[in-house]
């Protein structure tokens, strides 16, 4: 993987958001997750190594999500040494 990304999804609904929910995007591995739920809301923080141009994950993360019911913000990031 080429990149490193922090990626925070937001639930307050829509389709269950799980510690393994990011395992469905393809091309990414999953460096840590974590996951807080308050009632039907929830919020995912997830460092996500992937070979997409920072700018390209971005809206490919958005778009999936999107279809989830989810809102999402993706930041890039320096890899962990």
């Amino acid at each position: 993987m080429e990149h490193e990304s922090l990626v925070i999804v937001l639930s307050a609904g829509g389709s269950p958001l799980a510690g393994d929910s990011l395992d469905t995007l393809i091309g990414t591995s999953i460096t840590w997750v974590r996951v807080e739920r308050e009632g039907s809301a929830a919020c995912l923080a997830a460092r996500v190594r992937h070979r997409d141009r920072p700018e390209e994950f971005r809206c490919r993360v958005r778009r999936w999500g999107a279809a989830q019911g989810w809102a999402v913000t993706v930041a890039p990031c320096e890899p962990l040494r």
